[in-house]
């Protein structure tokens, strides 16, 4: 892959929690802002700002912090039917998996009860990953590294009511960085995200 998108492991979301590689403040920020959806030159642009390169990604991906996210084939023309069943479970591959929510498979009725994630119904597993994913995507595209102290506390929230307690300090962050309007925008959004997947 040329320019991949990247995903933490379960190792790179440990270190957001636990500093315990101590890395340094630039491979930490870059390490924060991989988030599963941006590609590898994206994420760098983020951050060049900061002296960082090339060299930071391969240095995670060195130590197991970050991976490639396998990207789905093009679907085959001759078998329209088989490609549209498969592809719904191909989009949960984009998931980060270190807390249940965000790693349970939703389209699995079968999974064993002793998963952690058997506590919580579908539908809040669902609401949790739209509402993780909307999080990360907007600090990414309005805050960028000004917003790095929020990711980390959208990292740390292991459930859908500590993802929607971080609403208003979101709110504030975008009143500051963007303005009224976007900032209303974007909350509107928020709650439309929230109220949708929670159906």
């Amino acid at each position: 892959m040329v320019d991949p998108i990247y995903r933490k492991t379960e190792a790179g979301q440990d270190e957001i929690r636990s500093r315990a590689r101590k890395l340094d403040h630039k491979l930490r920020a870059l390490l924060l802002m991989v988030n599963g959806e941006r590609r590898e030159q994206a994420l760098l642009a983020q951050v060049a700002g900061m002296g960082i390169g090339p060299e930071a990604m391969a240095t995670l991906l060195a130590h197991g912090l970050v991976e490639a996210v396998a990207e789905p084939a093009q679907p085959p023309t001759t078998a329209p039917q088989e490609s549209a069943r498969v592809a719904p479970p191909a989009a949960d591959t984009n998931l980060f998996s270190v807390y249940a929510m965000r790693h349970a498979p939703v389209t699995e009725v079968a999974a064993p009860p002793t998963s952690a994630a058997a506590a919580h119904s579908p539908a809040e597993v669902q609401a949790y990953q739209r509402l993780y994913h909307f999080y990360t995507d907007v600090i990414g595209q309005h805050l960028g590294l000004r917003g790095y102290m929020l990711q980390v506390k959208v990292e740390k929230a292991a459930d859908l009511p500590a993802l929607m307690a971080l609403r208003e300090p979101l709110h504030a962050a975008l009143l500051k960085a963007r303005g009224d309007i976007t900032a209303r925008a974007i909350m509107a959004q928020l709650d439309q995200v929230r109220d949708g997947s929670a159906a």
